[in-house]
């Protein structure tokens, strides 16, 4: 019971805070906690759920992530695939290295280009491996690589 309500207690403080940062500072905090993360996708048409949902699993992070990333992708359904490619991000360089696997093929439906599998498949290799070649691709953290493969995605659209 005192778990629950320090709970509550504490996702009350976070919307309150987080309503007067969006007052105050900018107007796109608020919309990052009800367009973006795992919130958006559990709670689509419920900006309060989704709120709460984003802060209650992962405190914000996948939200905060792909509404500051990839701001595109909190609109339109694109959500999940910006998250998924950041939460997958190495496995899914190991399964284009190969040309195949389990993370590549949920990329090839997370991408909604399953009728021109083979094509994306290996335009998105050609893309990436020009990435790789060129300005400091090690230098650059997963969430600079999971931004730059979701842009090639958008790219090959």
């Amino acid at each position: 019971m005192k778990k629950g309500l320090v709970v509550l207690l504490l996702i009350g403080v976070v919307i309150a805070s987080a309503s007067i940062i969006y007052a105050e500072e900018t107007k796109d905090l608020k919309g990052i906690y009800e367009e973006c993360g795992l919130g958006a996708m559990i709670f689509p048409d419920w900006p309060i759920g989704a709120s709460v949902s984003n802060f209650t699993w992962d405190w914000g992070t996948t939200a905060s992530t792909s509404g500051l990333t990839t701001p595109e992708a909190c609109k339109g359904g694109k959500a999940e695939l910006a998250f998924y490619i950041y939460q997958s991000y190495d496995s899914i360089e190991k399964d284009l290295a190969k040309g195949d696997g389990k993370y590549l093929d949920m990329l090839v439906v997370l991408s909604e280009k399953t009728g021109e599998k083979e094509k994306f498949i290996q335009d998105l290799r050609e893309n990436l491996r020009e990435a790789v070649e060129g300005d400091c691709y090690s230098c650059k953290d997963r969430l600079e690589k999971a931004k730059m493969m979701y842009t090639i995605i958008q790219d090959l659209a």
